[in-house]
């Protein structure tokens, strides 16, 4: 029997789930949750998906059963608009959440939570290949803290201000960095800007495989796919004119990947970026998207 797939979607309006129980592609709308909050960031445990953190109005929320009900965590720091969660999928109870000058991690599934030392106010969070932590600070990307805290300054300050870490989901691939609309990668132990820009860069994405897959958002719209090494010539057409304001590879297929606009629509793509089919229109705006699937 097919599994399900599910599909939490932060919005200014609330948490909506939607869900393709068949795997058919016959999605359909499962739960509105949370309305009135402002749901800018979302995990889902890879290990349980009824397990799922939020962060909302500035403060992270905890549920058991998928959305349902919902718990308030006690944090001793109080959260910023830029506030966002990270995961580590090679351990699924592990994740970070990140706000300006904070970094907390928790290995029970947003339980409790600890607070590590960071380099600097951190505008990025990634786990690269060797499951290590990653951070963007300034125009600088730092590795590997730890219990110590002692951060290592990896390869040679970009041009601009780092807007994004990106590694692709579950698997060892490529550590990418967004700054000044500008994608590099991170190889042979520094950084490279990727060839041929097709235009400025909102936001970006990387799939894993054998050979990554590179996703990046145009500010003038559509979808850029490329390699480490540069970008295909042709522009891919998204189902919305506008800005695209989320891209997000599914940990549970390498081929799929999932995208928002600032005018509530979301889509899917099933063939690693090069066609997308829209699943939702006239959400509220939206910010953050997480999938999962359950056995």
């Amino acid at each position: 029997m097919a599994k399900a797939t599910l599909l939490f979607i932060g919005t200014d309006d609330g948490l909506v789930l939607i869900s393709d129980p068949g795997g058919q592609g016959r999605w359909l709308r499962s739960a509105h949750q949370l309305r009135g909050n402002v749901v800018q960031s979302i995990w889902v445990d890879p290990a349980n998906p009824l397990i799922t953190l939020v962060i909302a109005n500035r403060r992270v929320l905890r549920s058991n059963d998928g959305g349902q009900t919902w718990q308030a965590v006690r944090l001793d720091s109080d959260l910023t608009a830029t506030a966002a969660l990270y995961s580590a999928p090679r351990r699924p109870a592990l994740v970070y959440l990140v706000a300006d000058d904070l970094l907390l991690e928790s290995r029970d599934a947003g339980v409790t939570w600890r607070a590590i030392a960071l380099p600097g106010q951190c505008n990025g969070c990634a786990i690269d290949s060797a499951g290590r932590l990653v951070v963007a600070s300034g125009n600088q990307v730092f590795i590997d803290g730890g219990q110590s805290a002692q951060w290592t300054l990896l390869g040679s300050p970009l041009p601009g201000v780092i807007r994004m870490l990106v590694t692709p989901p579950g698997s060892a691939g490529a550590l990418c960095a967004l700054a000044g609309g500008v994608v590099y990668v991170f190889t042979e132990d520094a950084w490279h800007r990727v060839n041929d820009p097709p235009g400025e860069v909102a936001t970006c994405a990387v799939l894993a495989g054998a050979a990554p897959t590179l996703l990046a958002a145009l500010t003038n719209g559509g979808i850029a796919r490329g390699t480490p090494h540069a970008w295909e010539p042709a522009i891919v057409a998204l189902p919305w004119e506008g800005a695209t304001t989320v891209l997000s590879p599914a940990a549970y297929h390498m081929d799929t990947a999932f995208a928002s606009s600032a005018h509530g629509d979301v889509a899917i793509s099933v063939d690693r970026g090069r066609s997308w089919t829209a699943l939702r229109r006239g959400l509220a705006p939206v910010r953050s998207i997480a999938a999962a699937r359950l056995a």
